[in-house]
């Protein structure tokens, strides 16, 4: 089998953010945190006759750096200990920088992480306390000084778009900011009010800006950040070259990947499984649920399409026609091998995919 990717989600936070609906539990004793690191190790060790090898690894969360580095680090000993793990890979852990990074890091870096994600979200203060972020612009500046200072450059930051009271200015703050900071990759997601978090129910209370602005906001982003030198090789992702998260392209590219934790997700052979979103059920070693099959051709096409390389490969007859099709003319790239959207076409990439996709 060849190397595949390995996810393993903490599910633990500070608080929950208010546009938040990742599973996440704010608990913060050390005994659970033990416990659920014990019940990842062990899930490790049962899967570990199946023949699998690792060229990518990533903590996500949830916060991983409100536990103690040397958690993660036992957890990464365990996978090393069991698994082949290719001795360049790309080991991930997501960080707030509200977190004692100072401690955690030195740790997990010694442990074989190699790549901090930072969840900075805005540079501007006060974006940052309306999404319920608690650390500050200096703090984010420390953050990134620690990491450097543990060896570890390959760098990334969040940052939203369209949030509470973000204007044009703030957001070329913002990306002053980030490019001040010489990270080699930015996450630059649309806010979202998913059903459930506390944005959503307070949404007509929320000073957003106007659909049209946030589309601006989102051009202006791309604009600046290629005009530095950053590929925009994902809807949602820039890097300057060879920066890309190997891990995510494993997601976007269909190949395969193992996710240990509550929530999360798996893709194996042909078989796509999850875990339920409970803690408990976890602890208690409940096994994942199936969900389905993976890897035909609507996924594919799908999932490339996100991506600047797009899909390449032979296009079904009614994919072809509407290629064809004038209202798509300015959305799409096709030269008779790939097929990919252009930079106007990721601003309306669902619509687009799902004309593509009907009736396929």
């Amino acid at each position: 089998m060849d190397k595949i990717g390995l996810y393993l989600h903490i599910p633990f936070c500070a608080g929950r953010c208010p546009y938040c609906n990742f599973y996440t539990q704010a608990v913060q004793s050390e005994d659970l945190h033990k416990a659920y690191l014990h019940a990842l190790e062990r899930d490790l060790k049962a899967r570990s006759d199946q023949g699998l090898s690792f060229d990518t690894i990533y903590f996500g969360g949830g916060t991983p750096s409100r536990l103690d580095g040397t958690l993660i680090a036992e957890v990464l000993t365990v996978v090393k200990d069991f698994y082949p793990v290719d001795p360049n890979a790309e080991i991930t852990v997501e960080c707030n920088p509200s977190s004692r990074l100072e401690d955690f890091l030195p740790k997990v870096a010694a442990a074989g992480v190699n790549r901090v994600s930072l969840g900075m979200q805005s540079a501007v203060d006060r974006e940052r306390q309306l999404l319920g972020r608690t650390a500050d612009r200096k703090r984010v500046e420390e953050a990134l000084h620690i990491a450097r200072d543990q060896g570890i450059t390959n760098l990334s930051l969040d940052l939203m778009l369209g949030v509470p009271e973000q204007t044009e200015d703030s957001l070329r703050y913002t990306l002053d900011f980030c490019l001040n900071s010489e990270v080699p990759h930015l996450s630059t997601y649309l806010l979202k009010l998913e059903e459930g978090t506390n944005f959503f129910r307070r949404r007509d209370r929320l000073a957003l800006p106007s659909e049209d602005a946030t589309v601006d906001y989102y051009e202006l982003t791309s604009q600046v950040l290629t005009g530095a030198g950053f590929r925009h090789y994902e809807i949602s992702n820039f890097c300057k070259e060879g920066y890309e998260s190997k891990h995510n392209l494993k997601y976007w590219r269909c190949q395969q990947y193992l996710g240990l934790g509550p929530s999360a997700h798996s893709f194996l052979g042909q078989d796509r499984f999850y875990y339920s979103p409970s803690l408990s059920d976890y602890l208690e070693g409940i096994g994942p649920r199936p969900d389905g099959t993976g890897g035909d051709f609507s996924e594919r096409l799908m999932l490339a399409l996100r991506l600047e390389e797009g899909y390449t490969g032979p296009l079904p007859d009614e994919v072809l026609r509407k290629i064809k099709l004038p209202f798509l003319a300015d959305y799409l790239f096709y030269d008779g091998q790939t097929l990919r959207l252009t930079e106007a076409g990721f601003l309306v990439s669902n619509t687009v995919i799902a004309t593509l996709l009907e009736d396929v």
